[in-house]
């Protein structure tokens, strides 16, 4: 009878303990992907697909640099190929566009440009123009345990950067990046 009591206390304070608190999606991706944020940018974080789908996003104006990483259990794009075809990567329906080579963590990997809507005005009034597109680059690091990451930078004006900061930004962002 002795055994069991402590037995007992033991298995009651684990059943009474509280939960260990849900990662947020800024750690959840730290904990697949090393990497440092372009420095002053301001930070904005969510989940999709039920907390599966971690996001992170690092903005300046109109400029941000994006960190997603799909293929956990649940995920909306299990498999890099469910993204490549899938509405995220798509441009208006249509496949994204190759858009050269980049070595991210000592990987070789393809880059991809497609452009999208920007929401400007009411889109449904009758007579609102068409909507003005932004544009995003982006690729796809491979990581352990089937998980990925798609790494983009995104503009999100039809207004050119004559200084390329934003671009100049997540290419030293890219030279960061490591799988853990």
């Amino acid at each position: 009878m002795r055994c069991l009591l402590p037995a007992a206390a033991l298995i009651l304070s684990a059943a009474l303990a509280p939960a260990a608190e849900p990662k947020t999606p800024a750690q959840a991706i730290a904990a697949v992907l090393a990497f440092k944020a372009p420095k002053g940018w301001t930070l904005d974080q969510y989940a999709n697909a039920g907390g599966a789908d971690p996001v992170v996003r690092y903005e300046d104006l109109s400029d941000a640099v994006q960190i997603r990483v799909f293929g956990a259990a649940g995920s909306d794009y299990p498999t890099p190929k469910d993204f490549m075809a899938g509405a995220a990567a798509s441009e208006q329906g249509r496949g994204p566009a190759e858009a050269g080579m980049t070595v991210v963590a000592g990987q070789k990997v393809k880059l991809y440009r497609r452009r999208f809507p920007i929401e400007l005005g009411d889109p449904h009034r009758p007579s609102a123009p068409k909507s003005p597109l932004g544009t995003e680059t982006f690729c796809v690091l491979p990581l352990k345990g089937g998980r990925y990451a798609v790494l983009a930078y995104r503009r999100e004006t039809p207004v050119p950067d004559r200084d390329r900061k934003g671009e100049k930004a997540w290419a030293a962002f890219l030279k960061t990046v490591r799988p853990r």
